[in-house]
């Protein structure tokens, strides 16, 4: 306590010094010009992010066919920033750039499922030096806390459920926005008291579209229905806010991580290209109550890069000398504000995923140039929707886009030559005891080689129609649609790996592990086909091979828990308790709300007869999946087996009211009728064991002696 007392009163004091501090000649630093808090307090700090956000389906920013009032009213009291782009259109990625303020390019992490390095700093790390309470509730499993992107905050809320989950897309794992919301209040009830920054993340608009019934209703399945329904969350939360006191008092930041091109350009979701349609953000700013006079709006453009700075600036803290972007508190009061400043964007996926060139853009004022293997330039004053492509027009103005983009990542990339993704020598040598030979990164040839993204579009789609097939249970269409795309393009591995998850979905996993292993041949790097051929020997009964893909896959993800539940799970199945301990302890401290670590950890305590340890586990277990009946039966277990029978039969009929043909719970609660001397009871869950599994033994056994004792 005492040193949190300290450092607290030293942001304090530090506070009122930097009240004074003139900001660009124009006034004091809190506000951009407005006098401190009267309580002597900085303002707390509220960011919502709200992924796959455009832009331009906002109200504020003119659209009509919603309305979205909530999200509206935030101007009112704020700026609006008019040309905010991203600098990258996948969900991590963008925020990372987002919080450490860093080029993707730079930091590394350049595609999702990759994962932030600890030396580098964050909003919320720094922020949290300098006094802050700091909190984060995220609502898509990509920013999970295994990714690194907890650094700096005191919690980190990153719950989810994903042991019932059927997608083998992380990036389709969401929790619902009412959730997010009902969450982030209830920490605010609880440390509201200090100056905090809050951290709150939306992923509802980001497809697929699975709003609850009753919302779907209202708002129907589309973007549009899903943006009101997150519009009506922010409410909810502004609403908490202006109870609390906590609006006026607070910087209420709304942004996005990237847009969603829906059908724009031949692209239906994000990632593949960096037009406008993906990467124009909205950003709205909405000042604390006596922050004078601000602008409403500002159209000059700038990068989402610029938030960090602009909080740190904004509060009186100095942004570190890490940050690469720069604050928009300069925009401001400014009255002809710097035209030239350099806005980089970037997307790899199509090379990482489809054998495409990279794209990187370069915006500077109006114009707009894209680095391409057919290179592009617009003019986004009189072309906003980038549908006439100048280039050729003027072509001087293009190579000289290009000069300068290409002096930015030189500029940038020169400061941190370490950045590129490289297996650190540990990994290399625990893959080669393998018997990999690890590559330096996940492709070996040149991201700037490659097919033009422009021409290959048509056929991304196909792909992506194909997986859709494949999730509603259209398998073989699906296939057909893979393997006409492999004739196209034999050289994309990501269209394998589709097609062996197909054969697994079909039980197939002989013919599922020969897709894998041609996927390992040309990428012995990726950590899916890894796990996916560990899966496919596991259910060859071929343990020493899925072990040996499972540890393969650890040696380049240690975060991956996937490959560490499956094999702790052999470990289990083999007898070798300690190791398979060890496996799922290592879970909880990746993700301490793993139900799978949980369950098993609780089932082990129960093979040595520690009921304490397997009832924490297993209540735990029901804590993150209240509806789980596996967890309710095997808690049931352990209460027949310590004597406590009533809460046994509590247990026990839980998991039977959930699943009704469960037969293990039948006969379990039939075990604790004999116990009871409850025989005629005992009997009737014994038949309903039997009636569930004919082949249920111990069942037909007991059946016969409960038959006998009550005289039957």
């Amino acid at each position: 306590m005492r040193n949190g007392l300290s450092t607290r009163g030293g942001m304090l004091r530090r506070w009122a010094q930097i009240a004074l501090i003139a900001l660009s000649g124009t006034g004091p630093a809190w506000g951009a010009g407005a006098p401190p808090p009267e309580d002597g307090k900085p303002p707390s700090i509220i960011l919502i992010s709200i992924d796959t956000l455009r832009a331009d389906r906002l109200g504020c920013y003119g659209y009509k066919r919603i309305r979205t009032p909530h999200i509206d009213a935030l101007t009112a009291g704020g700026t609006q920033f008019q040309a905010i782009e991203s600098p990258v259109p996948l969900t991590f990625p963008a925020h990372v750039s987002l919080f450490t303020s860093t080029y993707p390019f730079f930091n590394g992490i350049e595609d999702n499922g990759e994962a932030l390095s600890s030396k580098f700093v964050t909003l919320a790390a720094v922020l949290k030096s300098h006094g802050y309470q700091t909190a984060a509730v995220v609502g898509g499993f990509v920013l999970d806390r295994r990714f690194g992107l907890n650094k700096g905050f005191d919690h980190y809320d990153s719950t989810f459920n994903v042991h019932h989950e059927q997608s083998s897309d992380p990036g389709d794992i969401k929790r619902l926005g009412a959730d997010v919301v009902v969450t982030a209040t209830n920490w605010l009830k609880g440390n509201s008291h200090q100056p905090f920054f809050l951290f709150v993340h939306l992923y509802d608009l980001h497809t697929p579209y699975n709003l609850p019934a009753t919302y779907r209703s209202r708002f129907g399945s589309s973007y549009d229905g899903e943006l009101q329904y997150i519009d009506e969350q922010v409410g909810v939360l502004c609403d908490y806010l202006r109870k609390s006191g906590l609006f006026d008092k607070s910087l209420v930041v709304l942004t996005s991580d990237h847009g969603e091109s829906l059908g724009e350009h031949g692209e239906k979701n994000h990632g593949y290209f960096i037009y406008q349609s993906s990467m124009w953000l909205p950003l709205i700013m909405h000042w604390p109550a006596g922050s004078g006079a601000q602008p409403a709006q500002v159209a000059e453009p700038a990068s989402l890069m610029d938030v960090a700075p602009t909080i740190l600036q904004f509060v009186g803290i100095p942004p570190p000398p890490e940050f690469q972007g720069r604050s928009l508190l300069e925009l401001l009061h400014v009255a002809s504000p710097n035209p030239e400043r350099e806005i980089y964007s970037e997307s790899l996926y199509a090379h990482n995923h489809f054998g495409c060139s990279s794209l990187r853009s370069l915006r500077v004022g109006r114009y707009k140039y894209i680095q391409a293997p057919k290179p592009e330039l617009y003019d986004l004053a009189a072309d906003p929707h980038e549908t006439t492509n100048i280039y050729t027009q003027h072509q001087s103005l293009g190579l000289a886009s290009g000069e300068r983009l290409a002096g930015l990542r030189s500029r940038f990339r020169a400061d941190h030559p370490g950045a590129a993704k490289a297996l650190d020598p540990e990994t290399v040598a625990r893959l080669g005891s393998l018997g990999y030979v690890a590559l330096s990164s996940q492709h070996s040839d040149s991201p700037e080689s490659g097919a033009d993204p422009k021409d290959r579009i048509a056929d991304f789609e196909s792909y992506g129609q194909a997986i859709g097939l494949a999730a509603t249970g259209q398998v073989s269409e699906s296939n057909a649609l893979l393997s006409h795309l492999l004739e196209l393009h034999p050289e994309l591995f990501d269209l394998r790996m589709n097609l062996g998850l197909n054969d697994q979905r079909q039980q197939m996993p002989d013919a599922a592990a020969r897709e894998f292993q041609q996927v390992l041949k040309a990428d012995p790097l990726n950590i899916q086909a890894h796990f996916n051929l560990g899966l496919s020997f596991f259910e060859l009964h071929q343990m020493e091979g899925a072990e040996k893909e499972l540890q393969a896959a650890l040696a380049i993800a240690p975060y991956y828990t996937h490959a560490q539940q499956l094999l702790g799970t052999i470990m289990l199945q083999q007898g070798d308790y300690i190791h398979a301990r060890e496996q799922f302890a290592h879970i909880l401290i990746i993700d301490p709300n793993d139900y799978g670590a949980h369950y098993n950890l609780g089932a082990l305590a129960m093979l040595e007869g520690d009921w304490a340890a397997g009832e924490q586990h297993l209540e735990a277990a029901l804590g993150i999946d209240p509806n789980d009946a596996d967890a309710h039966n095997l808690l049931g277990s352990l209460y027949l087996r310590k004597g406590d029978l009533d809460k046994a039969a509590l247990e026990l009929r839980q998991a039977i009211r959930l699943r009704p043909q469960f037969a293990g719970a039948h006969f379990n609660l039939g075990l604790v009728f004999e116990k009871q001397h409850r025989d005629e009871e005992a009997a009737r869950e014994y038949r309903q064991a039997l009636a569930a599994d004919p082949q249920f033994g111990p069942a037909r056994d007991a059946l016969q002696k409960a038959e006998r004792a009550s005289g039957h």
